[in-house]
């Protein structure tokens, strides 16, 4: 009996343990991104989203961001004699339209993407290649450098900022760029909770982008009345070529 008291107190204190963290994975996993969604209009050039949350003062924390599957597809060049020519095309399936990893400051990363399970050569793995008798290691490198250069496709390191730690937690914060090509669509972010250079904890949370405005109407004229685009399409070139003629026309009059 004389042993109930400071056992419930000791079960208080791990159960208030339990509940601080607990309470930290919580506020780690509820991540903030600032637009909540982006809309695509016209005159759209590009938008900085920003990121932010906070984690146990121990902790690090890595953000992934995946656009929509797609298909891509590529000509394939091939020597018949002394020119190089088209030989056939070229598909790479399940490659994320866009792949921006984002990695926290004071330490050097790279070394331990692998071993993470994240970053851009972890993609590898899940693209199917068609042709199967293309080797999907040398087409790899290739593609991602196009991506690259795109800036479709990064690893950016020192891209997520902490501030100062208070009563066990950190702030960080982080600022990406998302480019004028942005496709509309479902793009997942993750972020996973580092501890000792182990992921602890991941999070999937949902960011979507789509078409607003006149260049939504102008997608699905062309998707769905292709006919009626095309025809449009004509007349508007007409229209554009007899006004340059008159412009141009009028020139040489004087």
């Amino acid at each position: 009996m004389y042993l109930k008291k400071p056992f419930l107190v000791l079960l208080s204190i791990g159960m208030i343990h339990v509940g601080v963290s607990l309470a930290s994975f919580a506020q780690a996993s509820a991540l903030k991104i600032n637009p909540q969604h982006l809309d695509i209009t016209t005159f759209f050039s590009g938008y900085r989203i920003s990121l932010s949350g906070s984690i146990p003062s121990n902790r690090d924390v890595v953000i992934e961001i995946k656009g929509p599957e797609e298909k891509s597809v590529f000509n394939m060049k091939g020597r018949v004699g002394p020119f190089w020519m088209n030989r056939g095309k070229l598909e790479l399936e399940k490659a994320p339209f866009l792949y921006i990893l984002l990695l926290p400051e004071g330490k050097k990363w790279y070394a331990t993407l692998s071993s993470l399970g994240v970053g851009i050569e972890q993609l590898e793995q899940q693209l199917i290649i068609r042709p199967e008798n293309v080797s999907l290691h040398v087409v790899f490198p290739r593609f991602v450098k196009l991506k690259r250069s795109e800036h479709l496709y990064g690893e950016l390191e020192g891209a997520i900022r902490y501030s100062r730690s208070t009563e066990g937690m950190k702030h960080f914060e982080a600022k990406v760029f998302l480019p004028s090509s942005t496709l509309p669509g479902e793009y997942r972010i993750l972020n996973r909770v580092l501890h000792n250079g182990k992921v602890e904890e991941t999070n999937l949370h949902s960011f979507t982008v789509k078409e607003v405005g006149f260049i939504k109407r102008v997608h699905e004229l062309a998707y769905d009345r292709g006919l009626l685009y095309g025809i449009l399409c004509v007349l508007i070139a007409l229209f554009v070529g007899a006004v340059i003629g008159l412009v141009f026309k009028g020139g040489e009059a004087h």
